[in-house]
C-alpha cells in the first residue's frame, strides 16, 4: 500500500507582495551619483565655444597637415615611376570634382596614365591614396587639381585653404609652387580668404 506523498509546504512570498510588507528599495550610493554627475559636466562642456573652436582648429591642422604629406608623396612618385600624378579635390573619393559649387569630401591620388593636360580620372587610372575630411573642416581651392609630371620642378600652382564655420577657428592653407614644392600657411593673410563667408 503506497503511502500518500505529504504536500509541499507554500513557498513564501516576496516582501514586497505580502500585505503590509515592505519592499527592497536600492537607491544611489555618493560614488554613483558623483560619477553621474561628473559625465553629465563633461558633456554639457562639449558643447562651449571654447571646446568647438578647440575641435575645429584641430580639425583644420589635421586636414592641411595630411594634405601637406599627400603632395610631398605624389611629387616623389611621379618621378620615380615616370607617370603624372594627380592629386584632386573630389567629393566621392573616386573622381576629380568638377566645376560648380560642389562640396569636397575628401582628395584622391591617382596616376594619370593618359597624362591629360586636364586632370580628369579615366577608367583603370589606379587610385594610390584618398582622404576624407574630418568635421567641421572645409576645404576650398584656387585648382581644383595638380598634376605632378615626371620631372623635377614641373606641377601646377594651387592653394588650399582649410576653414570652418566655427568663429574665431585658425584657418590653414596648403600652397603648391610653381615648381611643386608645398608649403604650408598658418592664419589669414591681407588678402581675401578662399572660405566662403570669409
Amino acid at each position: 500500500m503506497r503511502t500518500p506523498t505529504p504536500p509541499s509546504p507554500p513557498r513564501p512570498r516576496p516582501a514586497a507582495a505580502r500585505p503590509g510588507g515592505r519592499g527592497i528599495c536600492r537607491g544611489f550610493t555618493a560614488a554613483e551619483l558623483a560619477t553621474v554627475l561628473a559625465i553629465v559636466a563633461i558633456l554639457a562642456g562639449l558643447g562651449t565655444p571654447d571646446f568647438l573652436r578647440l575641435r575645429a582648429s584641430a580639425a583644420t591642422a589635421s586636414g592641411a597637415d595630411r594634405l601637406l604629406a599627400t603632395l610631398h608623396f605624389a611629387r616623389s612618385r611621379a618621378i620615380l615611376s615616370g607617370r603624372p600624378v594627380v592629386v584632386c579635390l573630389s567629393s566621392d573619393l573616386e573622381n576629380c570634382l568638377g566645376r560648380g559649387p560642389q562640396a569636397a569630401q575628401g582628395w584622391i591620388v591617382f596616376e594619370n596614365t593618359r597624362a591629360e593636360f586636364t586632370p580628369e580620372r579615366d577608367p583603370g587610372e589606379p587610385i594610390l591614396r584618398t582622404h576624407r575630411l574630418s568635421r567641421p573642416a572645409a576645404l576650398h581651392a584656387t585648382r581644383a587639381a595638380v598634376t605632378y609630371w615626371p620631372t623635377p620642378r614641373a606641377a601646377a600652382t594651387s592653394t588650399f585653404e582649410f576653414c570652418s564655420e566655427v568663429a574665431g577657428s585658425t584657418p590653414r592653407a596648403v600652397i603648391v609652387s610653381q615648381t611643386g614644392r608645398p608649403r604650408l600657411r598658418t592664419g589669414r593673410p591681407g588678402g581675401a580668404s578662399l572660405c566662403s563667408g570669409a
